[in-house]
């Protein structure tokens, strides 16, 4: 019975040999690279609104950005002077300034340039002041 009992108080000394291993930590994830955050959009109530549109299916820029094809129509801007440009490969860009105040809600519409046929009252080969 002695040697039982030294058994169990042995045991029960090395069951009893300190606190808990702590638990392996996780593994963190890689960090992500920051996106840049987007630009925050004006209050909806006040912010000025604008609409572009063009004769034909254009690619806008504001303020150097694209914002998408023509018609574009009750996009909100911040308060202030914006640079729209309508993009013409073909011809050349267009750029028009617009100053908008808070609530204001303006159009900014182009047309392209006349061609030189348009512009010169069509193409007939004759010259002016050449007699017939």
């Amino acid at each position: 019975m002695l040697r039982t009992s030294t058994l169990l108080v042995t045991l029960a000394i090395a069951g009893c040999g300190g606190a808990p291993t702590p638990p392996p930590e996780p593994p963190r994830p890689a960090p992500i690279a920051a996106e840049p955050e987007p630009e925050p959009e004006p209050p909806l109530d006040d912010a000025p609104m604008l609409d572009v549109i063009a004769a034909q299916p254009t690619e806008i820029l504001l303020d150097g950005k694209p914002i998408g094809t023509t018609p574009i129509s009750g996009r909100k801007v911040a308060p202030g002077s914006h640079e729209v440009t309508f993009v013409d490969p073909e011809r050349g860009n267009r750029t028009m300034m617009v100053t908008l105040e808070p609530g204001d809600a303006k159009t900014v519409q182009s047309d392209p340039p006349p061609s030189l046929v348009e512009a010169s009252g069509g193409a007939t080969g004759d010259k002016q002041g050449e007699k017939k």
